[in-house]
């Protein structure tokens, strides 16, 4: 990584009743080569955590406290990570069938095969859509199958 350079980045915070505040924290910026040409900008996260100095090159820098850190540093989850298994299934075959060009409804028929889509990467996208809308289905009727007292949330 070469040509390092820092910019400063601002933002205003108040907690409760007290007043405004800037926070201002000068954040490195590494910029790396493309293939085609040209070259791309990066954050490098400039905290430490876990008495450690952090360092990852990140496209998006979070702002979850008094500081912009890396969603490492703040140990946040992808939304999926938090999904049952279940639920996950769900959406990864809903996605396809959108890509598709179809509904994401399990109801309606599977997509035909779009337009211009090689035959290969149709076959493997319904397989994995398939698969997993089997998967979802499996592990709802497991769960319905459950008596109604354990389905219940605590």
């Amino acid at each position: 990584m070469k040509n390092h350079f820092a910019g400063c980045i601002v933002k205003q915070r108040r907690y409760a009743d007290q007043e405004w505040r800037d926070i201002r924290q000068r954040v490195p910026i590494a910029w790396t080569a493309c293939t085609l040409r040209g070259r791309r900008p990066w954050f490098l996260c400039a905290v430490y955590a876990n008495g450690r100095y952090c360092g990852r090159r990140v496209a998006i820098l979070y702002a979850g406290g008094d500081l912009f850190a890396c969603r490492h540093c703040y140990r946040l989850a992808y939304a999926s990570q938090s999904e049952s298994p279940r639920d996950r299934n769900l959406s990864q075959a809903q996605k396809i069938r959108m890509r598709l060009g179809g509904s994401p409804s399990l109801f309606d028929p599977f997509p035909d095969k779009p337009p211009r889509m090689h035959w290969r990467t149709y076959e493997r996208l319904a397989a994995r859509g398939l698969a997993a809308e089997g998967r979802s289905l499996e592990l709802m009727r497991a769960y319905l199958d459950r008596p109604a007292q354990s389905r219940r949330r605590r």
